[in-house]
């Protein structure tokens, strides 16, 4: 990813449909990765030029503060490919053989 990568950190399944509506409708960016973290936690990535990932965010972090559920943004200019990989890595998950 040469890209820039954007961090939106919300609660609520219908917030982060509403913030990812309204951010793929304001800005040329690409929905990188979801990840549901628990306790209705959801965090959302998203890549493209630095200037239409900050757009993105802000309309993203406005649209999720109007619900009330909005945590956190960041913007990370060039990310490291370490970084990435801490987001998508697979879980593993022991299977318990006899049950």
């Amino acid at each position: 990813m040469k890209k820039s990568l954007g961090i939106l950190e919300i609660k609520g399944m219908v917030t982060a449909t509403s913030c990812i509506d309204a951010m793929v409708k304001s800005s040329y960016i690409e929905i990188y990765h979801i990840e549901r973290l628990g306790s209705g936690m959801i965090t959302i990535l998203i890549e493209g030029e630095v200037a239409a990932v900050n757009i993105a965010l802000e309309i993203g972090a406005e649209e999720a503060f109007k619900h009330g559920e909005l945590i956190a943004t960041k913007t990370i200019a060039k990310p490291d490919q370490k970084l990435i990989r801490l987001f998508t890595q697979k879980k593993q998950v022991d299977i318990d053989e006899k049950g």
